[in-house]
């Protein structure tokens, strides 16, 4: 004679399903091997921003401190996402990463990308942090900073640090390799690949152009590019998006079209977001 089925199977399905999910969120959230950072941290939920990080966004980043407390929120959130997802490692002395090296960097990267909830430069897991300048045996040069294709961000702390000293001398090192990342990841194949329209950055490169020509031949003693800016586009691009958010009106004053096709690029305005609170008009 057959038994009636009793409730055991499913409170057992039940444990199960619990102690799985259970599992799955520590790994997520907990475990910060090489594997976990690079292939499962993308499908972790947001969550709040751990205390530890916040006074350093409150200290260093006037973009994070202009935004209405909602977008303050997902500020917040974007931060600690993108620090779950990197493996930040020490090098040239450095022994450990500390809460302040890594919300000054995810801090520059999410302010780069506010426009973009999505991207987190996935292909680039990896971040290294020197000292100092340090030696690259590949150029046979010092840098201050560099971003690998091989997915690597490589970034001098002092000159991080320098970066925050002043909001207004548009000179950003997070900023300036982060926006090297930005257009990099629009280039290689990745899960991040082709995100921004590409017909804007032409226009802004054909700008550009003209800009580093005018550099260049002597042609425009007042620029308020830094002469490193005439190295190539990605170089001007980059030096651009240091003074777009610390120089912004006097960016603006010198060339507006320039200006407006950053705002376009990056979907922020930082002239509205300083008199609105908004990102755009």
């Amino acid at each position: 004679m057959e038994q009636p089925e009793g409730p055991y199977p499913l409170i057992v399905i039940l444990t199960f399903i619990f102690f799985g999910a259970a599992l799955v969120y520590y790994i997520l959230v907990y475990l910060d091997a090489p594997f976990v950072k690079k292939n499962l941290k993308k499908y972790l939920f947001y969550r709040n921003l751990q205390r530890i990080y916040q006074p350093y966004l409150i200290r260093y980043f006037p973009f994070y401190n202009a935004l209405s407390d909602r977008n303050k929120l997902k500020f917040e959130r974007r931060v600690q996402k993108f620090i779950d997802m990197k493996q930040f490692i020490p090098r040239g002395g450095i022994t450990d990463i500390t809460p302040e090296m890594k919300a000054l960097v995810a801090g520059s990267a999410i302010q780069l990308t506010f426009g973009y909830p999505s991207i987190y430069f996935r292909h680039f897991w990896r971040i290294l942090i020197y000292p100092d300048d340090y030696y690259s045996t590949i150029t046979q040069k010092y840098h201050k900073g560099e971003v690998n294709l091989g997915g690597i961000i490589v970034l001098s702390w002092k000159n991080l640090k320098d970066g925050f000293r002043s909001h207004t001398d548009g000179s950003h090192l997070g900023l300036h390799e982060m926006a090297h990342a930005l257009r990099l990841i629009n280039i290689i194949e990745n899960p991040e690949y082709d995100f921004f329209d590409r017909r804007i950055m032409q226009e802004f490169d054909r700008e550009a152009k003209k800009e580093i020509l005018k550099i260049s031949n002597g042609q425009n003693s007042t620029s308020i590019f830094r002469e490193y800016s005439t190295t190539n586009k990605d170089e001007f691009f980059a030096v651009a998006v240091e003074i777009f958010f610390e120089q912004s009106k006097a960016f603006y004053r010198y060339n507006p079209k320039l200006y407006s096709l950053l705002t376009r690029i990056l979907k922020i305005d930082p002239i509205v977001l300083a008199r609105t609170g908004k990102l755009m008009k």
